[in-house]
């Protein structure tokens, strides 16, 4: 058996969504991205590859810098697939997020050099039919629109530069038209996007999706203080940027070797 590492094409993408598949039947008991979601998140990578062993594909990995997402097909011993793609991972300079269950991946990773950098997680909640939201109730003086009363310049405006958003750690800075072309697309309903405006400046924003398995992420929550805070640049968590990571199981930050 022989493990060869390539770039990855665009006729891959039907084998890499069943990889996917296959990966997220396994941690997480149904498959939780379509094909289209899976070529979404290649066509923003800056790198992508993948391993295949005698013809098959056996895993895939991009990097939408700083993170590095890798894929691993389950019935595969996890050390010799990053050994295949050690070159690739150390060029990308980036960090690779590792479920915490997946205990084979971290020891793999730890001996092949890596460390760990962070732990994130995020909060999940069950939607059934019983479960009523209360109406919510908004301070006085602001009202709430939807994501078509403001330019995407606008919203982008909040996030990075009035709530400090890249200041937290794990966040990337993004510019506007790579913001945009991940956060406003034909994917991302309007109406189910948050504005919050005080008078006519805009002070919140709550973003996000419906996945194609049904399940819903919030990718970016972020306000504008009342009042410049104290030492703001030392706690960017004081200027109202959402800390917890917005991925879809909990995970681990891996460094590369240094």
């Amino acid at each position: 058996m022989t493990l060869t590492l390539r770039p990855a094409h665009a006729d891959d993408l039907a084998d890499i969504t069943a990889l996917q598949a296959r990966f997220d039947t396994h941690w997480f008991g149904a498959p939780e991205r379509d094909e289209s979601e899976v070529a979404e998140e290649l066509d923003h990578s800056a790198s992508s590859v993948v391993v295949t062993e005698d013809g098959e594909l056996v895993a895939a990995a991009w990097t939408d810098p700083p993170r590095i997402t890798l894929t691993i097909d389950p019935s595969q011993a996890p050390a010799p697939v990053l050994a295949t793609m050690l070159s690739w991972m150390l060029e990308t300079d980036g960090v690779v997020d590792v479920l915490s269950r997946d205990e084979f991946l971290r020891q793999a990773l730890l001996a092949a050099g890596w460390h760990h950098t962070r732990s994130t997680f995020e909060l999940l909640r069950t939607v059934g039919a019983d479960w009523i939201l209360e109406e919510p109730v908004w301070p006085a003086g602001i009202r709430i629109t939807d994501f078509t009363a403001a330019t995407p310049a606008q919203v982008h405006n909040l996030i990075y530069r009035e709530a400090g958003w890249a200041d937290v750690t794990g966040h990337v800075e993004r510019r506007l038209e790579d913001w945009t072309a991940l956060f406003v697309t034909e994917k991302d309903d309007p109406a189910q996007q948050v504005l919050a405006w005080r008078d006519d400046r805009l002070v919140g924003v709550a973003t996000g999706r419906i996945f194609a398995d049904g399940s819903g992420w919030i990718a970016q929550l972020a306000g504008r203080p009342r009042r410049p805070p104290l030492r703001a640049r030392a706690r960017p968590a004081a200027r109202g940027v959402c800390t917890t990571y917005c991925g879809r199981r909990p995970h681990l930050g891996v460094g590369r070797p240094g």
